[in-house]
């Protein structure tokens, strides 16, 4: 038996009038979907690819692409209230993520799958690969230590997630500039330079950075 995962997950479009009030309503019905499938993987009497593996993949497909939507805003919202709360909305997807990455329960039910010899010869080679893939991804997140070691390890990821969004937040709101000049930024297509603004240092022309995401990023992945 070939088993194949069949549902292919639309995008969404990026909404730009969406309120914090909204944001914050998104973020919970992603919580709120994202455990009860966890739950109901946690629950198989006898798990297999089809009522384990497939649920938590078509899952990770469908939020990951509203969780980019939510969090998006947080980086080009002219309105510092959705930023606000696109920030927060992530920090609490994140959260509720790496809690259900953590989860020994859905862990047992996905190993009991990669357990089975039988059926895992019965799929096909991707199905087999998204299978060990994702066992091994519940391995890396602590689920082959002990209680205590995950302890640990769950209170460190959870600083960094808060560290990483406060970074962001700060990067996104603070009102710093560098300058640079056109060879500094080397590696930049020429869209970059197009109306940005220039200053004169000592007779050499240099292009204003800010910190915010559209200017940093692109300077930091390509220059």
């Amino acid at each position: 038996m070939v088993t194949r995962l069949q549902q292919v997950v639309k995008g969404a479009a990026l909404n730009f009038r969406r309120t914090p009030a909204e944001i914050s309503a998104a973020a919970a019905r992603l919580t709120a979907r994202e455990k009860q499938v966890h739950d109901k993987v946690a629950a198989q009497a006898q798990p297999t690819f089809a009522n384990t593996i497939a649920p938590l993949a078509r899952l990770e497909n469908a939020s990951g692409g509203e969780a980019a939507l939510i969090s998006f805003l947080q980086n080009v919202s002219t309105d510092k209230q959705v930023r606000d709360a696109s920030s927060e909305a992530e920090k609490a997807l994140a959260l509720s993520r790496m809690t259900s990455q953590m989860r020994s329960d859905v862990y047992g039910s996905v190993k009991k799958v990669l357990d089975d010899t039988q059926g895992l010869k019965e799929l096909a080679p991707e199905d087999r690969a998204l299978a060990e893939s994702m066992a091994r991804q519940y391995r890396r997140s602590g689920l082959g230590l002990s209680a205590d070691q995950r302890a640990k390890l769950e209170h460190t990821r959870k600083r960094l997630i808060e560290l990483g969004i406060e970074f962001s937040r700060n990067t996104n709101e603070a009102d710093g500039v560098e300058l640079f000049t056109r060879a500094e930024l080397a590696g930049l297509p020429d869209s970059y330079f197009c109306e940005r603004a220039t200053e004169t240092v000592d007779s050499v022309e240099k292009f204003v950075v800010t910190t915010k995401y559209p200017d940093l990023v692109p300077v930091m992945q390509m220059a």
